[in-house]
């Protein structure tokens, strides 16, 4: 082999040696990037068909009758249906509401869709009021502008079980009778 050639063959692994730290560091200097901005994206979609029902419970909790929540507690509600009577603008309904809790002497606090009960859909909710006198107690913050969602509790000590109910009305015309609206 001639000097000239083992110059050329030096000079070829030293660039080949060049090219491939070269890279390696240009590779290792890259790092993430991040827009700057984050654009929000929607979708909706038009229902055309099928059929579904909107849950009755939004939420139910077995109490003590200290107010504290109830260890081990369950409580769901089982059904809602309601009667309606006279008419508009002075409707009046009657719920029945069957929870399965084991709350036993203590009480059940829930939250509850009335206008998921069965009956005519045209009742106005911004006029209307619970009656007072039910065995549904309005909690604390809640107001009849809420309705036709009701946040109460019930009576206490009344043994509650798998099939235990209670009873209450709304009015469509909230002046016209005494009303609890929180």
């Amino acid at each position: 082999m001639t000097l000239i050639r083992v110059r050329a063959r030096l000079a070829a692994v030293a660039a080949a040696l060049l090219i491939v730290f070269g890279a390696g560091a240009a590779i290792g200097a890259v790092q993430d990037t991040q827009a700057a901005w984050n654009d929000a994206s929607y979708a909706s979609a038009v229902a055309t068909g099928g059929s579904w029902a909107t849950p009755a419970t939004v939420g139910c909790t077995a109490m003590n009758a200290n107010g504290t929540v109830k260890n081990g507690g369950r409580c769901t509600v089982t059904s809602v249906t309601a009667d309606e009577w006279g008419t508009a603008p002075d409707r009046q309904r009657g719920y029945t509401v069957t929870f399965n809790t084991n709350a036993g002497n203590g009480y059940v606090q829930f939250t509850i869709d009335l206008a998921v009960a069965g009956v005519s859909s045209n009742f106005s909710w911004s006029t209307a009021g619970l009656v007072g006198n039910g065995q549904a107690t309005p909690s604390n913050g809640w107001t009849c502008a809420a309705l036709p969602t009701l946040t109460a509790k019930t009576p206490t000590n009344w043994g509650w079980g798998s099939s235990s109910q209670i009873y209450f009305q709304v009015v469509e015309n909230r002046s016209s009778t005494t009303v609890s609206c929180g």
